[in-house]
């Protein structure tokens, strides 16, 4: 049933929330404004019939907390009454767009910098969320809100969240379902969210759904054999080197045509990994969300300003000679440091972040920068951690470079960040 201003929900926790107004609807219930503890909160109230699993892991799910910030979990579950229940949760605050915006260009992100930090966000939820065991089964472009300015991310209707191999009957949307979950040949896990991730990555570097091409494209009404044919093991990647009978139309998938080129062939090569058929077949096979993570943040490494126009482009730390995507001039190949598994070019505003050392914490904490000496004109790093780091220069001196203070950038210069934690500036 639906609910009347005024009415008072009691919840599981011995609080209660009051309704306040409606604030939207969809298949599965109503979302509402609520006061909850003397503040705005929303409640999503269930017009659809749920199992007593559904609902134990719901107040699981709640008792539990989050797996990071980025979700907009259930915060306290109500008890049964007026012949339904839902859950509390955080209101979307302001500045945050859905995710399809993007995609119809109805929303830009100001820079591809939020870009590129909206997916290392996508990343690091979902890999939180994997650790706990769960596996969040429904992925699609209805779940994420995001800042355009900054690439912070929200994910909504947490609700489906279940342990792995555990279904509570969400059944998903096809474009974003993995093969083996369309083709109802087993239950959602890690594995076919791996897939899901994929897809959505892909939407939001390339705003074009990775399966849907000339063959999406020729079908009329879709049933669900289309749907099988089209998303299920028989799947095609718009881009598969191996495969062009899906390819992207001209005029209907300009955006992925447009778009296709613009990011580091390293990027291509991730998202043909993801969707070939050997992925598309065997699951255990695809790209987890470390990788897609590690990635991310190389990604946001490579991404710098041309000296030349002072545009965004991709400076890559392997390729001697590369060309601003912008202006198209030559851009030399910048020193490099070497760090865990990444390879930072060493350019003027460069950022070095926490989990990029790795060392706990936030892992968009920004721990040094490259900058430019006043006087000299010459380039190196500062140190904004809390830690003094010990700088090694090539024969041999040490240098401690305390927090707020800077050191050069000189090839073979090594770095101790912190103890077991070491770098090396090459060439």
């Amino acid at each position: 049933m639906e609910l009347k201003e005024g009415t008072e929900i009691k919840l599981l926790n011995g609080k209660t929330c009051t309704i306040d107004k409606e604030l939207g609807r969809g298949g599965q219930g109503i979302v509402y404004l609520v006061d909850y503890c003397g503040g705005d909160y929303a409640l999503k109230w269930y017009t659809r019939d749920y199992s007593s699993d559904f609902y134990n892991n719901l107040k699981s799910n709640a008792d539990a907390g989050a797996p990071s910030k980025a979700f907009l979990w259930p915060l306290a579950v109500t008890e049964r009454q007026f012949g339904s229940f839902g859950y509390v949760m955080k209101l979307r605050p302001r500045g945050y767009r859905e995710f399809g915006e993007f995609m119809l260009a109805k929303t830009h992100f100001t820079s591809m910098s939020s870009n590129i930090n909206a997916a290392i966000n996508i990343c690091d939820a979902f890999q939180k969320l994997h650790i706990r065991g769960l596996s969040y089964q429904d992925m699609n472009d209805g779940n994420f809100f995001i800042n355009p300015r900054n690439g912070d991310v929200l994910i909504c209707d947490n609700d489906n969240v279940a342990p792995d191999k555990t279904n509570l009957g969400i059944i998903g949307k096809a474009g974003y379902l993995a093969p083996e979950i369309v083709d109802r040949k087993t239950m959602p896990n890690r594995y076919s969210d791996y897939f899901s991730m994929a897809v959505i990555l892909f939407i939001l570097f390339y705003f074009n759904r990775p399966f849907e091409g000339k063959k999406f494209a020729s079908c009329g009404c879709m049933t669900e054999d289309l749907e099988k044919e089209l998303f299920g093991h028989k799947a095609v990647f718009i881009m598969d080197p191996m495969d062009d009978s899906n390819r992207p139309v001209p005029g209907l998938h300009n955006n992925v045509l447009r778009r296709w080129g613009l990011f580091p062939k390293s990027l291509e090569d991730l998202f043909i990994q993801a969707f070939c058929k050997r992925a598309i077949l065997n699951p255990e096979k695809r790209v987890i969300d470390r990788e897609w993570m590690t990635y991310m943040v190389q990604l946001r490494s490579m991404l710098g300003k041309c000296p030349h126009c002072g545009e965004e482009t991709f400076i890559e730390p392997d390729t001697s000679i590369q060309k601003c995507l912008d202006c198209e001039h030559s851009i030399n190949k910048p020193m490099v440091l070497k760090v865990d598994k990444y390879r930072i070019p060493l350019f003027e505003g460069q950022r070095i972040y926490n989990i990029q050392l790795p060392i706990d914490g936030e892992i968009n904490s920004v721990v040094g920068e490259v900058v430019s000496n006043t006087v000299t004109g010459r380039l190196g790093i500062k140190n904004y951690s809390s830690f003094t780091w010990q700088a090694i220069d090539p024969v041999g001196t040490v240098h401690n470079v305390s927090p707020e203070s800077g050191m050069p950038i000189k090839n073979e210069m090594k770095i101790k960040f912190k103890m077991g934690i070491n770098g090396l500036i090459i060439r």
